[in-house]
């Protein structure tokens, strides 16, 4: 696994988004992390992946990991143009989006905003496009958990079946620690309560939505009904886990967005 240094981007209202870059191209893939993560959650995943031709961007989300962690809005477009400001930042003209979770409804919001850039998009375990019901006791118990190591280690376990070595959520929690408690409630009620459902394509880029058969978040029957029906030709793959699928299963995670590049053909 290759990795470059780590770099910032300065955005236009003045705040440094981090990033790393893995691999020299000439295609290029920018990978979005979940809630209370970092670009680090992905490193599992890029182990396994053959970086031969590709130039991956793993990014720490604005108020995650070396990112800075400023107040005030963490909407869908500041997300989705902080992301532009690191593509422009690593030269990458057109690139595929790769969101998880939280992320993947970034992701898929970028394609509203900068379609002419987005040659695809691979939603993982990822969000509807429409407002999420959800229970207040339960958000209010996970945004609970800001700063708190071992509960928010206790969180994430209960999104595994797949065994996990505990080092590599000792990680996550390393960074997953320092999000301030602001940002956890920000960033996932724009995650929960927002919608552009009434801004999607008809001919959205190719879309891989790739789903754990155990999710019990977004489980294979929500996929179907609130992502993939918003989505014209997209397609569903399953793998046997929970929702961690980039810790749970990196290697068949890789494999699916190895096969996903090579079918888009040459830039």
């Amino acid at each position: 696994m290759q990795i470059a240094s780590q770099t910032a981007a300065r955005t236009d209202d003045g705040v440094a988004i981090a990033y790393h870059t893995h691999g020299t191209g000439p295609s290029d893939m920018l990978l979005m992390h979940g809630w209370g993560g970092s670009g680090a959650y992905f490193d599992e995943l890029l182990k396994c992946l053959d970086l031969a031709g590709l130039r991956v961007t793993t990014v720490d989300l604005r108020g995650h990991g070396k990112s800075d962690k400023p107040e005030g809005t963490y909407s869908l477009d500041r997300v989705a143009r902080d992301m532009l400001t690191v593509a422009d930042a690593v030269g990458a003209r057109q690139f595929v989006t790769v969101g998880y979770s939280m992320s993947a409804k970034y992701a898929h919001y970028l394609t509203c905003i900068a379609p002419e850039r987005v040659r695809g998009q691979v939603l993982v375990a990822g969000c509807p496009p429409g407002e999420i019901p959800f229970p207040v006791e339960t958000l209010q118990d996970w945004i609970g958990r800001a700063g708190d190591r071992e509960r928010l280690i206790e969180l994430t376990k209960w999104f595994l079946t797949q065994p996990v070595d505990a080092e590599v959520l000792e990680r996550w929690a390393d960074d997953a620690v320092l999000v301030p408690r602001a940002v956890l409630d920000e960033s996932i009620n724009t995650c929960l309560g927002t919608s552009f459902i009434d801004r999607l394509s008809d001919a959205p880029p190719p879309t891989l939505v790739v789903g754990g058969t155990h999710d019990s978040i977004f489980p294979p029957e929500t996929l179907r009904a609130a992502v993939l029906a918003s989505i014209p030709g997209s397609r569903l793959a399953l793998l046997d886990c929970n929702h961690e699928i980039p810790i749970e299963r990196p290697r068949e995670l890789a494999g699916l967005l190895e096969a996903f590049q090579a079918g888009l053909g040459g830039d």
